[in-house]
């Protein structure tokens, strides 16, 4: 594992399955020190639904993500009531930090949350959902996933399902690299 530059350190290991991209750490998860902490953020019933892990975990157990073949970082490491709170300069600077960390890391899947955050790394203005046609930085499958924050309007069920493509895409890949 290593730090970012913020409050929350990135959960990372070589080889991973995936990598969970998010925006920067929320204010709540910034002060607790473990990302996907705000109260009504569904990241981690999303992982364990989509059978990404064996059982629910709470953010505090999020060091336990490379136990899973799972990982997460974030484009920018400080914390913000909000994503809107950051500029655009502020999202693309953190693209050369997430290409070093792929390089060293090299995941299969690179799974962003939010469609935001794939747009501002890839500097796009516009994404379907799920499987990007091309891969950012050579190699990993990029999937777009819906933001797994309270406040994002989308039902569970439908955000459950693009989780589910990611767990769709990392068995895939297990089976073609055996």
């Amino acid at each position: 594992m290593t730090d970012s530059e913020g409050p929350i350190p990135d959960i990372i290991a070589p080889g991973l399955d995936a990598l969970f991209v998010g925006f920067n750490p929320g204010t709540r998860s910034g002060l607790l020190g473990h990302n996907y902490a705000g109260r009504g953020n569904q990241f981690w019933k999303l992982l364990a639904e989509a059978g990404l892990t064996p059982r629910l975990l709470a953010p505090e157990e999020d060091r336990l993500l490379p136990e899973f073949g799972l990982g997460s970082t974030n484009l920018v490491a400080r914390a913000t009531p909000s994503a809107a709170d950051l500029s655009r300069a502020e999202l693309r600077g953190g693209v050369p930090r997430l290409r070093a960390l792929v390089a060293d890391v090299r995941p299969r899947v690179i799974a962003y949350t939010g469609k935001g955050v794939y747009l501002a790394a890839a500097d796009r203005v516009r994404a379907d959902w799920g499987v990007q046609p091309d891969s950012l930085f050579d190699g990993p499958v990029d999937v777009v996933l819906p933001s797994p924050s309270g406040l994002a309007r989308l039902p569970f069920a439908e955000k459950l399902r693009w989780f589910c493509e990611v767990k769709r895409v990392i068995d895939a890949e297990v089976d073609t690299r055996r």
